[in-house]
């Protein structure tokens, strides 16, 4: 579920000192915390941020002096001197820049695309199918602290584990079956993308409705040894948790959503906290700990949480950014991050 790039112009919400570096100090901003030379910045300075995983031109890596500290241009989550440190931060350099622009076009950034799936976690597509309008890819996932202000004070949310497998959509439209990756539909003879048919309750949820219904697509993530390094104990492609379901162009409210699985025994994403309302201190702490998923597991997998998605309870769009849904990624995935393949 790739999300857009994002450089936002921001502001430094607090500077404090480096606990092990006199030369140091440590900004918040948009929830991130971002090591920074001592003295350079103060809290309520306008700034450029750019998140994990941006990539930058290299002319413009020289002309901010850090192009040694990238890999590749990208820009990663590290740890310097014992500090977490989320991106990078750079002066306003155009005060005509709002808080909240999206500057990335300027800087010619762009978002990091991890490799195909190589030998060893890739089950062959036999055959790509021609897309269909109504098999629609899943939506893309803002991130919340760029988009903190999207839930109202007094919304009631719901908070699900975001999953590290791959992401899966599998239905039947005009009565005829269809199932892909994230970006593509996928022949019947591709094992791992038709996968969750296999289960009884995914079968019998997507036909049974397909009667009455033009249009059923089961969105989820499949999981595994086949599929990512972090495979929470699953061999092969055996794992996998439904997360939403779109019937006739409208994904069903969370209540509705949970009744038909529960009704199917289809397996879902775990539901990290009570319905309740969203903060960012709140979703920070719903991000960090263990999976749900597997939580007795001894593999690392197993054991880290990837983060949490979060959205209303009655679905609904925000004119800023579409569909009202966001995520949030814990800081000791984004530092403990192994390989990653990309969705195609």
């Amino acid at each position: 579920m790739p999300s857009p790039l994002h450089v936002p112009v921001a502001t430094i919400s607090t500077i404090t000192p480096h606990s092990n570096a006199d030369s140091l100090d440590l900004a918040q901003v948009l929830g991130w915390q971002c090591v920074v030379p001592r003295g350079k910045y103060a809290a309520g300075d306008k700034v450029v941020y750019f998140a994990p995983d941006t990539v930058l031109p290299r002319e413009v890596s020289d002309r901010f002096g850090v192009t040694a500290y990238l890999d590749h241009q990208r820009i990663k989550a590290t740890r310097l001197r014992g500090e977490p440190s989320f991106g990078l931060v750079m002066p306003c350099e155009n005060d005509e820049w709002q808080v909240g622009d999206n500057v990335a076009e300027h800087y010619g950034a762009a978002k990091y695309e991890p490799p195909l799936r190589g030998q060893g976690k890739h089950i062959d597509n036999p055959d790509a199918q021609p897309k269909d309008p109504l098999f629609p890819e899943y939506t893309a996932i803002n991130n919340l602290r760029h988009h903190p202000n999207v839930f109202g004070d007094n919304e009631i949310v719901v908070v699900t584990e975001k999953i590290h497998g791959t992401n899966s959509r599998i239905g039947m439209v005009n009565g005829q079956w269809m199932a892909g990756s994230h970006r593509v539909r996928r022949g019947e003879g591709d094992e791992l993308y038709w996968s969750p048919r296999r289960f009884w309750g995914v079968k019998a949820l997507i036909e049974n409705l397909s009667k009455y219904h033009q249009q059923i697509i089961l969105y989820g993530e499949i999981l595994g040894s086949d599929v990512q390094s972090l495979d929470y104990g699953y061999k092969g492609h055996e794992g996998y948790r439904a997360f939403d379901l779109l019937v006739d162009g409208r994904f069903l409210d969370y209540d509705a959503f949970f009744g038909i699985c529960t009704e199917y025994g289809v397996k879902m994403v775990p539901r990290i906290a009570p319905f309740t309302y969203c903060t960012l201190d709140k979703a920070r702490k719903w991000a960090s700990g263990v999976t749900q998923v597997a939580p007795s597991g001894d593999c690392f997998g197993a054991n880290i949480r990837e983060g949490v998605v979060i959205k209303p309870l009655i679905e609904r769009t925000d004119p800023r950014i579409g569909r009202a849904i966001l995520k949030y990624v814990s800081d000791d995935f984004l530092l403990a991050k192994k390989s990653d393949f990309t969705e195609v």
